[in-house]
């Protein structure tokens, strides 16, 4: 690694864009520094192979870092969260998402549900092709453990987009005045020939050494290819002087600066400089208190409980030691003699002498029951505190199949609690990946012609993943419990049926529900299929009339006018007789 000390760098010429991203970087850095120390004790104590906070840390990431952890509880429930988060968010094995117009009767015109069904099913193999699944559940890891994610977004020239998720420690972000991440950083080393291949080798083949320091250049010609060399990349919003908007939105020219450069280079050197319309990255949050950039997580909340149960489990192993292999004493004329403690081992003692062999030196009977008791106290708090009984439900559910009712049934309080943690990720993960996923799929041609109709029209993003619809369930069963009762009451008052509309109620159900658009038909088609159940049975009636005609005909015809009755009197104008 090629080090450069803090004097070096800041005697490094800090004029122009150079020095602006350097001075911005050190801010961000700062403002990172008060996390820091956190990070490091939620990694030893939780989740060891997470966090990279020296460069060092890079290059040595095999090496054993899980020395302070003896009860591994908490670790288990944030692999539980994190599973969990994945099965009832996003799961791979059932849709998560639909798209919706913002007009509910817009999507009865004609091709709407045909174009987004259509839609819907390319984003989610394009989803499904990436590398997205993958690095959802580490960013749920990140955020279980952490309270912050970070998942860079790149294109990629055959799966359509490429994700990279990154570990606490190793990258550093700033808000925009709205509250939303609009600016990400990261400081890693890379290989001489790394450099030199990105960097230097251009697509023609051939060399540009301009941008990169003398040391990388001298280190190359030296053919020391595996020196590391730090680098520095930033994405942050271009100020409105940095742009000009009468020409073209070139690589340099776009809303979003894209800028790699060597920590130590020289005078105004950057490695290069590109440019994004929208911001790359995802940065969700657990959740944010006051003006914090980062955010705090389960993991932040119960590190007590799991320092203090890491402690307890040392005690308790101390105690049971203590008994089965209590320190021993034995006479002063075995000193210097063959002697063992050993299982099996022999020792030899003279009676005559007083010799006694070898004994506990005291009666060792710690309370172990209390202990474990307690023990077991604080293992439930940790597994409360990472909704670990929740998450292991959901992730049961894509075997049994358990609907979200039935999960909002059972966890209705914890659900409350989960709410405003699934909008926030909604908002900072979900939303934003799938507008770029969208827009992606657009401009390489995936998505078909949209209809007349939705020319102009925003679209709106549903989420019908397991948690989603266990948090709407909650108003589903309202519908169900009101429909019971009047089922009920009409028993006994069969008018009680007239204030229920069936039809906004089955639409609202199935909305609440996630049920797909092509299930439920729209007004038009359900009015018109009625009109001509209408029609079949005022024809039937007048079926049943004509026959009911015909038959009293047939009748009257086969009648015995002869002999005299009271038909015979009827036809005759006469009355009957007694």
């Amino acid at each position: 690694m090629v080090a450069q000390t803090p004097d070096n760098l800041m005697n490094s010429s800090l004029k122009g864009k150079r020095g602006s991203i350097f001075l911005r970087w050190k801010r961000l850095e700062d403002d990172r520094s008060s996390w820091r120390s956190h990070w490091i004790e939620i990694s030893d104590h939780l989740i060891p192979r997470r966090g990279r906070y020296l460069l060092e840390d890079q290059s040595s990431k095999g090496r054993k870092r899980n020395t302070k952890i003896v009860d591994n509880t908490g670790g288990q429930a944030l692999r539980t969260l994190s599973a969990g988060m994945m099965s009832g968010m996003t799961s791979p094995a059932r849709p998560w998402f639909r798209l919706q117009t913002p007009d509910p009767e817009l999507m009865d015109a004609a091709g709407v549900k045909d174009w987004i069904g259509q839609s819907e099913r390319i984003i989610r193999t394009i989803l499904t092709r990436s590398n997205f699944y993958n690095s959802a559940s580490t960013i749920y890891t990140e955020l279980g453990a952490f309270g912050t994610g970070a998942l860079y977004r790149r294109r990629h020239p055959t799966d359509i987009v490429s994700f990279r998720p990154f570990t606490a420690g190793e990258y550093v972000i700033a808000e925009d005045e709205y509250g939303s991440v609009n600016t990400l950083g990261r400081e890693f080393t890379m290989s001489t020939s790394q450099v030199v291949e990105q960097f230097v080798i251009q697509r023609d083949g051939t060399e540009d050494w301009s941008n990169v320091s003398k040391t990388v250049k001298r280190l190359w010609d030296q053919k020391n290819y595996d020196a590391r060399i730090e680098i520095i990349h930033l994405i942050q919003p271009r100020r409105m002087e940095e742009r000009d908007l009468t020409r073209p939105l070139d690589q340099k020219n776009k809303a979003f600066m894209d800028v790699y450069m060597e920590k130590g280079a020289d005078g105004d050197k950057l490695l290069q400089e590109h440019g994004f319309d929208r911001f790359p990255a995802y940065c969700p949050r657990w959740d944010v208190l006051g003006g914090d950039v980062y955010g705090v997580s389960p993991g932040m909340e119960y590190l007590g409980d799991i320092k203090q149960l890491q402690h307890e489990q040392k005690r308790k192993a101390q105690a049971i030691d203590k008994m089965v292999n209590p320190p021993m004493v034995g006479s002063l004329s075995l000193k210097g003699k063959p002697s063992t403690v050993l299982p099996g081992g022999t020792t030899y003692v003279d009676p005559q002498q007083g010799s006694q062999g070898f004994q506990p030196a005291y009666t060792v009977q710690p309370r172990i029951n209390e202990m474990m008791m307690d023990i077991q106290e604080v293992q439930n708090r940790i597994q409360r505190g990472f909704y670990a009984d929740l998450f292991a439900m959901l992730i049961n559910s894509d075997r049994r199949q358990m609907t979200a009712t039935e999960v909002a049934e059972r966890h209705e309080e914890k659900l409350v609690l989960l709410g405003p943690v699934l909008q926030r990720l909604n908002t900072e993960l979900l939303d934003p990946l799938i507008e770029d996923v969208f827009l992606f799929a657009n401009e390489a041609g995936m998505l078909p012609p949209p209809p007349p109709a939705l020319e102009g029209v925003e679209l709106e993003v549903k989420y019908i993943s397991l948690l989603a619809q266990a948090q709407e369930a909650v108003a589903a069963s309202s519908i169900e419990r009101t429909f019971s009762f009047a089922g009920n009451l009409s028993a006994v008052f069969p008018e009680i049926v007239d204030n229920l509309n069936a039809d906004e109620a089955i639409r609202n159900y199935g909305e609440i529900l996630g049920t797909s658009p092509e299930i439920l038909r729209d007004a038009d088609e359900v009015e018109a299929i009625r009109a001509q159940r209408r029609e079949a049975q005022q024809a039937e009636q007048q079926m049943m009339q004509l026959q009911q005609g015909a038959q009293a005909a047939k009748v009257l015809s086969e009648a015995d006018t002869q002999t005299p009755n009271a038909l015979t009197a009827l036809l005759q104008g006469g009355g009957t007789t007694v």
